[in-house]
């Protein structure tokens, strides 16, 4: 079987972390405009912080368009956020079945690559008993200012350390039309370079989601966890028909 890996978003894929990040958000922006957090729509409820984070490219978009924070000030909200997640105490729990998945899957190398802090990642997963099983974690600090996701560089780091030569397979499992671009964005840079090397993305659809409107279509479906487990056990094939087609087989 030609070599294989899995690459992760962390937050709505590996963890639940919905409740903590509207927390922690409502402190950084009231720091950073002196204005109190129910002035911002997207900050009211949890219904509302899912919708913009939704229609948002990434944190910095996030940000610009929701709160009006720009320039500089963009930049103090990305040093703030590792803090502010150290502090506070709003639990954080991994999707149901993530585990199972990842111990029936444990014969395959992971990654993540998050918009995260990757020191925020390693302290979340620890006491879940997760630590210790990815490698490379990527957080936004891990790649250039501005090259976030739906950019690939922290994409194309894991895919060279984890599957460093010679034909393979890699799946990119996320939970925002981000990541899925993110996957376009990485085979456009691979093509022609990297002979049999191919990426998918999966959308991790287990926390709610749909892929209504997304500007791109995911190369698979997850609506739980094991179906990854499905997926990528039937890589073998799934690559052997790649190499003839060009595109993997039962794609969603």
């Amino acid at each position: 079987m030609p070599a294989c890996a899995i690459i992760w978003d962390y937050d709505g894929t590996l963890v639940d972390s919905r409740h903590r990040n509207l927390s922690v958000n409502r402190s950084i922006v009231q720091r950073l405009t002196g204005r109190s957090w129910p002035e911002f729509r997207a900050l009211r409820s949890i219904l509302e912080y899912d919708a913009a984070v939704a229609r948002c490219t990434n944190w910095r978009d996030f940000y610009e368009r929701e709160f009006g924070i720009d320039g500089d000030t963009v930049e103090s909200a990305g040093q703030l956020w590792t803090e502010a997640q150290r502090v506070d105490a709003t639990p954080v729990e991994p999707f149901a079945g993530v585990p199972d998945t990842l111990d029936a899957l444990a014969h395959v190398p992971h990654a993540i690559v998050s918009q995260n802090a990757r020191e925020i990642i390693v302290k979340t997963l620890e006491p879940m008993g997760l630590g210790g099983r990815f490698d490379p974690i990527v957080g936004y600090r891990e790649v250039a200012p501005g090259r976030q996701k739906p950019a690939p560089d922290g994409l194309l780091e894991c895919l060279a350390r984890l599957i460093p030569e010679g034909p393979g397979a890699a799946f990119y499992v996320g939970d925002h039309p981000t990541d899925v671009q993110c996957v376009v964005e990485a085979r456009r840079e691979i093509k022609g370079r990297r002979r049999g090397l191919e990426i998918w993305s999966i959308a991790a659809l287990y926390g709610g989601e749909s892929t209504s409107g997304w500007p791109e279509a995911p190369d698979y479906l997850a609506r739980r966890p094991g179906d990854i487990v499905d997926i990528v056990n039937d890589s073998s094939s799934r690559v052997s028909a790649a190499g003839r087609s060009g595109e993997p087989e039962g794609v969603a």
